[in-house]
């Protein structure tokens, strides 16, 4: 009762929002994505068995991804003191550090706290003899932000020889307790909590974060999620499988498909009969983003063409919300945009390869939908679009839609277990149907085995010699 409340209440906020879909175009919006892989670095410490790694983006000036040798700095991270770099006493920049000599041959640690610009706090690093220099964005409001430290006007970029890098608030929060325990009592923290050695270095082709908007939504962009391969791989294997999507489906997890304009959908159904490649970027969506994959559906694949567009909409299903939603666009373009309208500041992230938009759909608390995360495909001006999500469901699946349903899929059956399941839910209701479809999926193999078990079983015994009457 709860959920057919809640597609209610969705759906008359859907339609309140028609007034105001025309208007999209006309929104102020943040647009991302704004990082790029010339500035992707890691920090990661640890041994071969637990390794923890944090991005980093290095700044416009100092060593470069491009020049590796020279970025790549391993040893022990230190605090500076002063942490901001501005003396206490006369509100003024240091010229050097006051534990220059713990610096130095060391990174040392600063934050902006002080509102120092990166290249005076590089410098000051610098004359204390560190060999690289890591900056916290102490910006509580945006705390997985960062960003690349600009050169400042009328200096040179070749004026710093030393790495300098930013890390986010959280990401500080993650280094400063590296070492530290429950148990531990505070004489016995080692370094302010930090590793005894770090290691810095070019990220390559590696996913890195960027942050877009804490809540109202939480909302995060991956970059390099999948590689150009295995994007191609999706597009392939969509494309034989592209269809108008003309009504919501549970079991190919279609919905929303009223405000779908001009758009085909594919579903990949793979489950646990995946191929080694599928299963890589499932393992490698767990180990980035922390959803275990009991929880994912599989791929859906959206095909935009020239005019195609999907209105303003919610990620609810008649029979659950969406914990969170993986977006990911599998080839460049313009368009079409992902657009949030009801964030505090509207956001558009334009399209690009490989890169994975992620929005939590509920709250804090994992039961109320997020209001917030309303949002819209933009129509696409030209060429063609291939976008692949994958839903995040608070209930991992069960085994009937990870082994059975896949396995009749790939043998042709996939479009009549849409039709059974849609009969069954008609007539059962959501919750009710989809457990009786569940139960069938699991039972009519096991009869199948029993009914050629009884088969062979009959033809070798009919194929028995007589035996002959004793005279």
């Amino acid at each position: 009762m709860q959920l057919f409340c809640l597609i209610i209440l969705t759906t008359l906020l859907g339609l309140s929002y028609a007034k105001k879909e025309k208007d999209l175009n006309r929104l102020n919006y943040r647009e991302f994505p704004r990082r790029t892989e010339e500035e992707a670095a890691v920090i990661e410490w640890g041994h071969s068995a637990v390794i923890s790694a944090l991005d980093v983006s290095v700044a416009h000036f100092g060593p470069q991804t491009s020049q590796a040798a020279l970025l790549e700095v391993e040893t022990q991270p230190i605090l500076a003191e002063p942490l901001t770099g501005i003396d206490k006493e006369s509100g003024e920049a240091v010229v050097k550090l006051d534990n220059a000599e713990e610096v130095h041959g060391n990174i040392v640690v600063m934050t902006n706290q002080g509102k120092l610009e990166g290249w005076t706090m590089a410098k000051i690093a610098m004359k204390s003899g560190a060999a690289a220099l890591i900056v916290v964005n102490v910006d509580t409001k945006h705390p997985d932000d960062i960003y690349r430290l600009p050169v400042p006007e009328g200096e040179s970029s070749d004026g710093v020889d030393i790495p300098v890098v930013m890390i986010s608030y959280n990401s500080a929060n993650v280094l400063t307790t590296a070492t530290i325990t429950p148990e531990m009592e505070a004489e016995e923290i080692v370094n302010h909590g930090m590793p005894e050695r770090v290691r810095l270095y070019a990220g390559g082709d590696r996913p890195f974060f960027e942050d877009v908007a804490p809540k109202k939504p939480t909302l995060y962009l991956i970059h390099n999620l999948l590689t150009p391969e295995e994007c191609s791989m999706l597009i392939a294997d969509a494309e034989k499988k592209m269809q108008v999507a003309s009504h919501d489906s549970i079991l190919e997890m279609w919905h929303s498909t009223a405000k779908m304009h001009n758009m085909q959908t594919a579903t990949l159904w793979q489950g646990l009969w995946q191929l080694s490649a599928n299963k890589a970027i499932e393992e490698r969506i767990e180990q980035v983003t922390g959803f275990p994959t009991v929880h994912y559906t599989d791929f859906v694949v959206n095909k935009y063409e020239k005019g195609s567009y999907w209105e303003p909409h919610y990620d609810v299903f008649s029979n659950a919300i969406a914990m969170a939603t993986i977006t990911i666009f599998l080839n460049d373009g313009d368009e079409p945009s992902i657009v949030y309208p009801n964030s505090k500041e509207p956001i558009k992230i334009r399209p690009k390869q490989g890169l994975a938009v992620v929005h939590h759909n509920t709250k804090e608390q994992r039961q109320d939908l997020d209001m917030d995360t309303l949002h819209a495909m933009m129509p696409t001006k030209e060429g063609t679009i291939y976008i692949a999500q994958k839903y995040i469901l608070m209930e991992p699946l069960s085994y009937a839609r990870r082994i059975f349903v896949p396995l009749f899929a790939r043998i042709g059956l996939g479009s009549l277990l849409v039709q059974l399941h849609d009969m069954i839910v008609d007539k059962f209701g959501v919750e009710q149907g989809s457990s009786y479809f569940d139960k069938i999926c699991v039972g009519a193999p096991v009869l199948l085995i029993l009914l050629l078990v009884q088969f062979i079983a009959d033809k070798v015994q009919g194929k028995k010699p007589a035996k002959k009457k004793k005279e």
